[in-house]
């Protein structure tokens, strides 16, 4: 089952000053990803609202520093792809549950 957009805006923070459009966009694209995944019936809805909430945190732009004058603005950035599960405790919530409930094939080549 899909998180809801309440237990969505009373994880993170960030999430409620978003429009309940946006909220179910993050809520939808996350669950595919758990269906992708193979999650546990019984984890899914868990694991969506972590996917979710660290979907909601990537949304955010830290701004730095901002001008009026020629209009500048700076945010903050790091080395990363900000793509990455590990940027956000939500997504690495989401890779802990990802390790622990799911099964992934390996990949071997036999030569």
């Amino acid at each position: 089952m899909k998180t809801s957009i309440e237990k969505l805006k009373n994880t993170v923070a960030q999430a409620a000053g978003k429009s309940d459009e946006t909220l179910e966009m993050y809520i939808d694209d996350a669950y595919l990803d758990v269906i992708e995944a193979r999650f546990p019936e019984a984890q899914r809805e868990r694991a969506n609202r972590y996917l979710a909430a660290h979907f909601v945190v990537l949304a955010e732009r830290q701004v730095l520093s901002e001008a009026v004058g020629p209009l500048k603005r700076s945010y903050r950035s790091t080395n990363r792809d900000f793509t990455d599960l590990d940027t956000t405790a939500f997504g690495q919530e989401y890779l802990r549950l990802l390790n622990k409930f799911t099964k992934r094939a390996l990949n071997l080549a036999v030569f």
